[in-house]
């Protein structure tokens, strides 16, 4: 008995939502199956998946939008994958199936944020010779002028000074492959950005006050991980006082018996510029927040760049920011 499968659109939805959630757009179709003669036929969708997949060109999951439809190829469709399908039976007797198709995407759409910054107060306990502070990160290596002293016979006191931990998350499409690279992002050079410090003000932090304190990699949902910088902020420019020791290692003194002389000392001495790691758009959100919503001339379209991998020396620009529906 030769039939006739037959499809109509009832409905598209498009839910936007803000990291880490994901936008979603929603198909349904009314399926049913014209016999000849006017015949009823019965079949459910799930025993004849082959016809439900051929003959009425339903997306199956897995497949991004645009895999579905190729007209839409080089679009937000390309970042929409479909994860679920829905079947509702409308018509036992005449079989007729109502089918929703849902198709995700954890892409950013300007204006929403492409970075998530979370900060946390620390405590850093210092030995301290000299009741002093350095001006700027330039004092690394220089004597210490300060004669306020706080060392007992040589032995230092102790202070703590407060820093800020900052964590930057970025959500990572290991289905986008970029420029050379794989799509999981390749830790192999993260010593290039690891125990360097901001090569210049950020964000309102002074040059050489900012460090990479970490980077890591964590899986997210489907084909997503999580992309995380932690950056740490210390108001000493993370220098430590030293003294300078005589061949016992024991610290030279003057003559009131205080060590003398006292250096800043960095133990991080590498930077590297920042913009490296963030593009234009991402640190307006780093900076400003939700005011990044408001700003005047933000064409984000174009200045939009994705989170580089931790090897890239330039950021990893893709067409991944286009409009969604």
């Amino acid at each position: 008995m030769a039939i006739t499968w037959h499809k109509t659109l009832k409905s598209m939805r498009h839910r936007r939502a803000l990291p880490p959630n994901e936008n979603t757009v929603t198909y349904t179709w009314r399926c049913w199956v014209q016999a000849t003669a006017g015949e009823s036929t019965q079949w459910d969708p799930f025993t004849y998946t082959l016809n439900v997949g051929s003959d009425l060109n339903l997306p199956r999951p897995g497949e991004t939008v645009s895999d579905w439809d190729g007209t839409l190829g080089g679009t937000w469709a390309d970042y929409f994958r479909f994860r679920e399908v829905d079947w509702v039976s409308i018509d036992d007797a005449n079989s007729v199936w109502d089918g929703t198709f849902t198709a995700t995407s954890r892409e950013v759409w300007c204006p929403e944020p492409t970075i998530l910054r979370n900060d946390q107060v620390a405590l850093r306990r210092v030995e301290l010779y000299r009741e002093a502070d350095p001006a700027t990160a330039a004092d690394a290596g220089t004597a210490i002028a300060s004669t306020s002293y706080a060392d007992i016979e040589g032995r230092p006191r102790h202070r703590d000074i407060t820093q800020v931990k900052i964590e930057l998350q970025l959500i990572w499409n290991t289905s986008l492959v970029v420029a050379g690279s794989n799509g999981y992002p390749n830790m192999a050079n993260a010593g290039d950005f690891v125990g360097r410090r901001n090569d210049a003000d950020w964000l309102g932090f002074p040059l050489g006050s900012v460090l990479v304190d970490g980077i890591s990699v964590v899986p997210d949902r489907d084909e997503y991980v999580r992309l995380t910088y932690n950056l740490l902020f210390d108001p000493w420019f993370h220098m430590e006082q030293r003294p300078e020791l005589l061949e016992d290692q024991s610290p030279a003194r003057n003559a009131t018996g205080n060590a003398d002389p006292v250096n800043w000392y960095q133990p991080y001495s590498e930077v590297f510029d920042f913009t490296e790691l963030f593009g234009a758009y991402e640190e307006k959100w780093i900076r400003d927040g939700w005011q990044a919503w408001d700003q005047p001339g933000t064409a984000c379209a174009s200045e939009l760049a994705a989170a580089t991998a931790p090897t890239d020396t330039t950021k990893k620009t893709s067409p991944r920011y286009t409009p969604a529906p």
